[in-house]
């Protein structure tokens, strides 16, 4: 009987599968968000200095770039990215285009209804993102303050909604989950208090389809409030 590790390698023989990497690069000058330290990269060691090896320091904030949000962000109480069980990082990915938001605008559940019309029900378990656009005001520092304003973000009926469907992320390519300007963050809140991961600053959702694989992985920071991580599409 063939198990599912061979089929999946076979996938990777076969060059049935492509990888399309959801990150941005962690580099100085990257937007954060307005109360966070700013991520500051410094070389310690040097070969041109005479070391033996190279190495930097870094500071940042755990929100840092593409990143995770783990429940006790916004709860009292609620757990911490190391308390986080490592096959949540893994799974299928549900791709929402919600490219026709305005600034500022909120999703609401009749976006979902309609993606689910097409495509199929959210299942539970599954990784759920919005797909803004956002994410192309990231690299030139001159879009930068459009990258860190008026974003769209989701509605506390649609994330009751996904809470519903049994998500297990929820997350776009904007620096927040909430709208820009939002007081009472209600999406963070909901999803949160439902023990859901938020992603933020997530790139490329514009070149997958609706249905993948997301593959992530962020630092197991005791006590973490998120983490920094990699992500990956799998297609």
């Amino acid at each position: 009987m063939t198990s599912a590790t061979d089929k999946l390698a076979d996938l990777f023989e076969t060059k049935a599968v492509s990888f399309v990497d959801l990150t941005h690069p962690m580099k100085q000058g990257m937007p954060v968000w307005p109360t966070h330290p700013h991520y500051c990269q410094e070389l310690v060691e040097s070969y041109d200095r005479g070391d033996v090896a190279c190495n930097h320091a870094l500071a940042m904030s755990e929100h840092t770039g593409t990143h995770f949000d783990a429940p006790v962000h916004f709860i009292r109480g609620g757990a911490a990215i190391s308390d986080i069980p490592v096959e949540r990082f893994f799974g299928r990915m549900v791709t929402i285009d919600a490219r026709a938001c305005r600034p500022r605008q909120a999703v609401e559940p009749e976006h979902v209804f309609a993606f689910e019309a097409e495509h199929g029900r959210i299942r539970q378990g599954d990784a759920v993102f919005f797909h803004f656009g956002w994410d192309r005001f990231w690299d030139d520092p001159a879009q930068h303050g459009a990258f860190l304003a008026d974003w769209p973000g989701l509605s506390r009926r649609t994330s009751e909604l996904l809470v519903e469907r049994g998500a297990r992320i929820v997350g776009s390519d904007c620096l927040s989950i909430d709208c820009f300007g939002a007081e009472d963050f209600p999406a963070h809140n909901t999803l949160l208090s439902a023990n859901v991961l938020v992603g933020e600053n997530f790139a490329r959702l514009g070149e997958l389809p609706p249905l993948c694989l997301l593959i992530t992985l962020p630092l197991p920071i005791e006590g973490g409030t998120g983490s920094p991580l990699r992500a990956v599409a799998m297609v």
